[in-house]
């Protein structure tokens, strides 16, 4: 959460704060997982046929095969030596959370607009009280590129959110916010697509310990929801299967900002920290390609921490207020290391193999840019624009718009 601009006088009122609060919490969480697999993997499970079929892989103790299956199975591949072998083998397995720092933002930098409303001629209540609603959607776009390990994808996001908060005071604000985000990734190569749904439920808050400085926080729970479709080409096998699991991420961070007006322009200095745990459950794929794979427990763990600043004007009408704003920051990845896919046939459980993922791009940067407009009788408008860019693998951006209103 980033409320660069919290810390306007007590002649700001009180709406700023609110606006503030809730800067951070729009969190629209759903670890779309980041790959079908390329070359390399390709490569690596052709070798995993070839040694099941050839009996230099064996069934671990205590398990049988299907001989049925597993005969048909490795006549249909060729025993694994056949040609034009693309098994996707980790498409919806791959380092799941990357995208989710994306959808972190979305929503967080549009409030950072409303937030920033110019000074009314009147004066704060010191003693504050009062609700706050918020309604905020969201559509964004991501890409991926093509790796030897992992393929790319074409993805797009939708999303709505509502929050609800009370300000305890001119300097304390606490509310909660829940969301729906829906991402429909398409990989490339007619690799697949994947379809991830997700709930969210976040907990924040804003407290001003002066005028110039602001301290945030959230925790938030997540549950996801993945349906894919893997396309399977194996000598004379051609063709899909699928594979539908359940997820979850929790998720908390905080932010620290300082502001500052120099003439027209406000500037504020931020630091963040983000940290988002996501786990998926194991499932089977299902198909008749005889080449569905079983996918075990996957765990991630993503934690950014960036370092950035906000500029901003205020420009007072007849109707109220009107804020532009742009903002730039840097952001360093400490944790989501590459961490190999187990996953195993369905057909001989017990024999599975590992593949490898892309570690991410431990530095890149965000941008964005957006407008508010504040009325004369409390409600608040806004529209962002954001983007995450010099991201070797990952390019993304979004945009939101929305409504605040007090009562």
């Amino acid at each position: 959460m980033r409320n660069e601009i919290i810390g306007r006088k007590a002649a700001a009122g009180k709406s700023w704060l609110r606006g503030a609060a809730m800067s951070g919490v729009m969190l629209s969480l759903v670890g779309v997982p980041q790959g079908a697999a390329a070359a390399t993997a390709d490569t690596q499970f052709q070798q995993y046929i070839i040694g099941i079929c050839g009996g230099t892989i064996t069934p671990p103790p205590g398990v049988v095969w299907d001989t049925v299956k597993l005969a048909a199975m490795c006549q249909a591949t060729g025993g694994g030596a056949g040609n034009g072998a693309s098994m996707s083998v980790n498409l919806g397995t791959g380092n799941a959370g990357n995208r989710s720092a994306l959808r972190n933002k979305v929503i967080r930098k549009s409030l950072d607009e409303e937030a920033e409303k110019p000074k009314k001629k009147k004066a704060a209540s010191a003693d504050g009280g009062g609700w706050g609603l918020l309604f905020a959607p969201q559509y964004g776009k991501s890409k991926r590129i093509e790796t030897n390990l992992e393929n790319g994808f074409n993805a797009d996001l939708m999303g709505l959110g509502m929050g609800l908060d009370y300000r305890f005071s001119d300097r304390f604000v606490f509310g909660a916010l829940v969301s729906h985000v829906k991402d429909e990734a398409t990989f490339l190569n007619s690799a697949g697509k994947l379809d991830t749904k997700s709930n969210t439920l976040t907990l924040y808050g804003t407290w001003l310990p002066t005028d110039n400085f602001s301290v945030d926080g959230y925790l938030g729970y997540g549950q996801i929801k993945l349906d894919s479709q893997r396309k399977v080409i194996f000598n004379t096998i051609n063709g899909t299967a699928s594979g539908n699991t359940t997820g979850k991420q929790i998720m908390g961070g905080f932010s620290a900002s300082y502001q500052r007006d120099l003439g027209r322009v406000n500037v504020s200095p931020f630091i963040n920290l983000n940290s988002i745990k996501t786990t998926f459950d194991g499932y089977n794929e299902t198909g008749t390609t005889l080449l569905e794979l079983h996918f075990s427990e996957r765990k991630s763990l993503s934690t950014t921490g960036s370092v950035g600043a906000r500029a901003s004007t205020a420009h007072g009408y007849r109707w109220g207020s009107l804020s532009p704003s742009v903002r730039v920051a840097a952001v360093h990845e400490y944790q989501n290391n590459a961490v190999p896919i187990n996953t195993e046939l369905v057909i001989t459980p017990g024999a599975g193999f590992l593949v490898a993922t892309d570690s991410p791009d431990r530095n890149y940067l965000s941008a964005g840019a957006g407008v508010a407009a504040g009325l004369n009788n409390g409600t608040q408008l806004f529209f962002n624009y954001e983007a995450r860019v010099k991201d070797k693998f990952l390019t993304s951006w979004a945009v939101s718009g929305g409504v605040l209103m007090e009562f």
